[in-house]
């Protein structure tokens, strides 16, 4: 098995598209106004719910959580220099950890307040 999708809240849509399309760069692949964006990652799908909406029942069953997630994105090690200066020209703190000699972490915040990490898989063993 392996995860298909993850689901982070924001009860800001609007900040969160412009924070995952244009900081992040990630791939919008569909979006509900008022509902949901959805992202298309490699070999899998990042849901991004207004929980507000989609605790409500429609086409696809109820999501309800609130902001403070996390999620973790892969991130090749030698563009992490490169990650750290592109968010903290975002105007982000950027926390960076070491994992020995399997890497190294950049833990931030999204504008709800879902704790994102970017990190090469190689900080848990895989590849």
């Amino acid at each position: 098995m392996r995860v298909l999708e993850t689901c982070l809240y924001t009860h800001d849509l609007t900040a969160a598209e412009h924070f995952y399309s244009e900081v992040l760069g990630l791939p919008l692949h569909s979006r509900v106004p008022g509902r949901h964006l959805f992202y298309r990652l490699d070999g899998s799908m990042l849901l991004i719910f207004d929980p507000r909406a989609s605790a409500q029942p429609g086409e696809v069953p109820p999501h309800a959580g609130t902001p403070g997630g996390h999620a973790c994105l892969t991130l090749d090690p030698a563009q992490t220099g490169a990650w750290e200066a592109r968010l903290r020209a975002a105007g982000l703190h950027v926390t960076r950890y070491a994992w020995g000699d399997r890497g190294e972490s950049l833990y931030f915040h999204d504008p709800a307040g879902n704790v994102l990490e970017l990190a090469p898989p190689r900080i848990w063993g895989l590849s």
